[in-house]
């Protein structure tokens, strides 16, 4: 069933509500519940014939995650997989693109094409040369991705990624940023509230959270996707986002607590 027809359905069992609630109490008899009752049940069995006769041509209720059900890990593959401007979505830069605006950061066509994209990149630029950080892209600008769905974060992990692309940036001719990602968009615990504002107004440091700013990303990248096999498959990882990790409170920055 599409929106329309479901906005339609519920729109028929509001009114019909209405009409019972505003009747006077003794009006309210069997019969009419009966009715009342009757009819949506027509409605829901209609309904369910309708989604069955597109399903055969849509399948709407399919979704490939649902079969995949990726963790953490598996999640920052596809995230490296859509930026890779050499991946098989065949997309070139476009997806990379689309994030680098959405943060504000600067890169040329030329940088973009070229970019390097690497899954769990040592920290070398500092003392602490062991972290690994989950997404590293260097395209003229440098953005580093930690995801963080089920784990911890490790003690300093996410101030140590941030003195990492500091070094990275000491020429001052180069821009670099890093995504906290989350599902509520919960600030890193290793770099305190003060920092995160600095962090933050500056654009080295952006707390995304999955239902939201990566959604609208996703979403950015699905309207502009000329394949259809890959537009498909950010429709369904959108819808997954969706289902699995709203089950979080929001994390509010101005009032540095989660909304319920």
């Amino acid at each position: 069933m599409n929106r329309a027809a479901l906005e339609q359905f519920f729109a028929d069992v509001s009114s019909r509500l209405d009409r019972v609630e505003q009747a006077p109490a003794d009006a309210v008899n069997r019969i009419q519940l009966d009715s009342f009752f009757r009819v949506v049940g027509h409605s829901l069995a209609a309904s369910e014939k309708s989604r069955l006769r597109l399903d055969k041509k849509l399948a709407s209720g399919f979704n490939v995650f649902h079969f995949i059900e990726p963790d953490e890990n598996r999640l920052s593959d596809v995230l490296a997989f859509l930026l890779n401007p050499k991946g098989t979505h065949g997309q070139g830069n476009l997806f990379l693109r689309l994030m680098l605006i959405q943060l504000g950061l600067e890169a040329t066509g030329q940088q973009t094409r070229h970019a390097s994209v690497r899954r769990e990149a040592s920290t070398d630029r500092i003392l602490n040369s062991r972290r690994r950080m989950d997404i590293l892209v260097e395209a003229g600008t440098v953005l580093a991705i930690e995801n963080k769905i089920d784990s911890a974060e490790q003690l300093d992990q996410v101030k140590d990624y941030l003195e990492h692309l500091h070094h990275c940036t000491r020429s001052g001719s180069i821009q670099a940023a890093l995504i906290y990602l989350s599902p509520n968009g919960r600030p890193p615990e290793s770099v305190s509230q003060s920092e995160i504002a600095t962090l933050t107004a500056s654009g080295k440091l952006h707390c995304w959270s999955y239902h939201d700013e990566l959604r609208q990303w996703l979403d950015s990248c699905r309207q502009q996707c000329a394949a259809q096999r890959i537009n498909a498959f950010l429709s369904d990882l959108m819808a997954y986002i969706e289902a699995e990790y709203q089950r979080e409170p929001i994390y509010s920055s101005e009032t540095k607590d989660y909304e319920k």
